[in-house]
This record gives structure tokens, sequence and C-alpha cells, in this order.
């Protein structure tokens, strides 16, 4: 991946590679012994991994296969595929320090999948204010804080990679939060994701429409707009804390913001790009109405204090539920706990759980093995979900 090519070297990204033509000879006596140990690493590297002064290569093989499943985890996550990567994605992980396997970035792969870009809370964790404080130290943060820890946790947003009938991957993307951008610089190039074909609103709290301004830089580099399905009332906040957004009228001219197409939804099933796409009406805090959706079977419900009666229904025959479950002690107004979670899923019975939108403290392993341990005991498939983590679904 070339950066710079100037008169008798070049830059490249994740070391410098300076290669003096034959006229430099004798002026190459001068360069620093560091650069030229720098050098000689470089040339290691690349014949072990990726050239990656050649933006052409491509490895047939090379080290990338690391799952980082545990064992008490089940197999649900497919971290098996052993596909090459290309130069952008070696560059890319190296510097964020990505730690799960590549996904498949073919359009034509066999199935559908889906994607955690985040499963955190709206302040994300590690918190600041745990890694700052002088008295006590917060283990979850504190591990939080090294790349590639699962409890590393960005606002919740899911992005359903739909295979559909006309052999077409379509990107749709649930919720679009304060730290999509951040979510989306480090699992995009690692799967292999460039367009996004859609975006759809559980609700419009910070952290599920705080990054819908970032998707400029698709509307502005990738593609002309993204349609966002929208409920009225979530519109009607939009309209305020996103108005330039919502009437395109009001942007000076030639100003790059974000190209959207707001299309109303309401609590009936409605199909994007071909796939039906059935709203969960939930509570999330007092008078407050948030949307899951179901997808084939599969049931997204990232935000949810109450679950409303005439709601379990729509649950019915669920084969994988992810479900909202903030700390593991109880419940909070807005969302529910660990124990509230559980005895949903005993009601709902689905065949796998997993749980999204955790706080910092919902150690990953620690929650996980007791999750282990209730599931042996009755007979249900439950663990806690991990930002980068990939499931291949049928919808």
């Amino acid at each position: 991946m070339q950066i710079v090519s100037g008169h008798g070297f070049t830059l490249c990204a994740s070391r410098v590679v300076i290669k003096f033509q034959k006229s430099y000879s004798r002026f190459q006596h001068s360069v620093p012994a560091w650069t030229r140990r720098l050098s000689k690493q470089c040339r290691i590297d690349e014949q072990q991994h990726v050239r990656i002064t050649d933006s052409s290569a491509r490895p047939k093989t090379g080290p990338w296969n690391l799952n980082v499943r545990s064992k008490s985890e089940p197999a649900l996550v497919d971290l098996s595929s052993n596909t090459a990567v290309t130069p952008s994605h070696a560059f890319v992980d190296g510097v964020l320090g990505v730690s799960q396997q590549n996904g498949d970035s073919d359009s034509n792969t066999a199935t559908s999948d889906m994607i955690f870009l985040g499963t955190g809370t709206s302040e994300g964790v590690p918190r600041v204010s745990c890694l700052t404080h002088t008295s006590m130290r917060c283990p979850v943060c504190w591990g939080a804080a090294q790349l590639g820890n699962k409890n590393r946790r960005r606002n919740t947003s899911l992005l359903v990679r739909y295979l559909a009938a006309d052999g077409i991957r379509r990107n749709i993307l649930i919720d679009a939060g304060k730290f999509f951008y951040h979510s989306a610089l480090q699992w995009f190039p690692h799967y292999g994701i460039r367009n996004l074909d859609s975006v759809i609103i559980t609700h419009s709290h910070a952290d599920a429409v705080g990054g819908l301004d970032d998707l400029r830089d698709w509307t502005n580099n990738v593609q002309d707009s993204i349609p966002i399905y929208v409920a009225q009332r979530d519109i009607e906040v939009l309209s305020k804390s996103h108005y330039y957004l919502v009437d395109p009228s009001v942007i000076t001219k030639g100003t790059a913001v974000s190209k959207l197409q707001f299309k109303l939804i309401t609590e009936e099933p409605f199909y994007v790009h071909g796939l039906k796409v059935t709203p969960l009406p939930v509570w999330h805090g007092p008078g407050y109405r948030s949307l899951g959706f179901r997808v084939g079977n599969v049931c997204y419900i990232s935000d949810v204090s109450e679950i409303p009666e005439e709601t379990y229904p729509l649950l019915e025959n669920c084969e994988l539920l992810i479900l909202d479950a903030l700390r593991p002690d109880r419940s909070s107004a807005t969302h529910f706990g660990l124990p509230q979670a559980l005895d949903e899923v005993r009601k709902i019975r689905p065949q796998r759980t997993l749980f999204t939108g955790m706080m910092h403290t919902m150690d990953h392993d620690k929650i996980n093995a007791k999750l282990a341990e209730i599931g042996k005991e009755e007979g249900l498939d439950m663990q806690l979900s991990f930002d980068g983590m990939r499931i291949p679904v049928t919808i």
C-alpha cells in the first residue's frame, strides 16, 4: 500500500522503506543505522507476510487465522475461515490491534451473516473515568483498554449482510450511534465492507443516531445516498437534533453533509432490498417506545426495559435472540439487567441467545462462565456477544 513515491525512495504504510537508486549508492552510507535495520526487517516481514510496498500483492496463505474463541464459548461464532487478506487489511489490522479472524469479503459467499459493530452502552467500555481513577482499578475497563480485549465495547450496532435472491449481498445497518465511525474504521476494512445499502433505526437516542452525520463519508465518496428507515416519532426528534440532514434545503450550497433518504416505518413489517423486516415494539423506559427487529428467525432487541404482551407472538420460533443485558445484578429504568434478561430467555425459549448492550460491570469471560453453568442446568445456549463477532445466518 504505497503512500508516497519520490525520487529515489518509497514511503510505505506501517514502516519506512528507503530504496536508493544506484546513483545514490554513495549517499546510502550516511543513512542512520536504525533506518537500515528497519528496512532489513521490512524485507523479512515481506517474505513472511505481505509485500506492503507492492499494492497489488495478495498472499495466498498466511498467519491470519487468529481464532480468539475461548473453550467455553459454543461454536456459534464463525471464526474458522482462513481467508487471505489484502495489504490494506494487514495495515488496518496492525494499527487497530484487530484480533478477530477475517470474514469472507466476497460478495457471493454461500450465506448471509451478521456482524456486531458494537455491543456496549452509550458511553462505551472502557470508561475514561475508570482509567483515570487514582485510588480504584476497574479490572474490566483496564482490560478493555488493551486492543483485542472482548470487553472493549462501542455503542450497540449490528450489520446484516443479506445475500439476496439475485446473488448480491446487501449491507443493512441497524443503528449508527456515537461510536459508529470508529466501529466502521475497524471492522469495515477487516470484513471487506464498503457500501451501506440502508440503515434501520431502533430509536432516536444518541447511541443509535449520533453517527448519522458520519455517513457523509459514504455519500460523498462511495455512493450517492443512503436510505434511512425510521419511525415517525424518531424523525420528529431528528428534525431538531439533525435538522440539516432531514431538511437539506437549510444547508449552505456546496457543503458536504450526509445525503440521506428518510423512509417512515410503522410497527408493521416492511421490506429492505427484498428482506422482510418485522418491527418488535418494546418499552425503553416509561412511556418511551423503541423498536427491535426480526429478520428471518433472528430477533434483535438492543434497548428494552419491558416487552409488551402483544410483542411476544412476534418472538415465537425464534432461533437466535439478541437481547439487551446492561449489568449483572439488576435492571435499570431503561434497560434489562441480566436477571430479567434471563427470565425473558426462559419465556421466549430461543435456540440460542446472545446478550448485548453490556456496561463495564459485565466481564466477558466471567459472565460467560456463569451463563454456561446456567445453560447446562436449564438447557439454554447463552453467551455475551462482543464487538467484531460474526455469525452466519439463514434469513
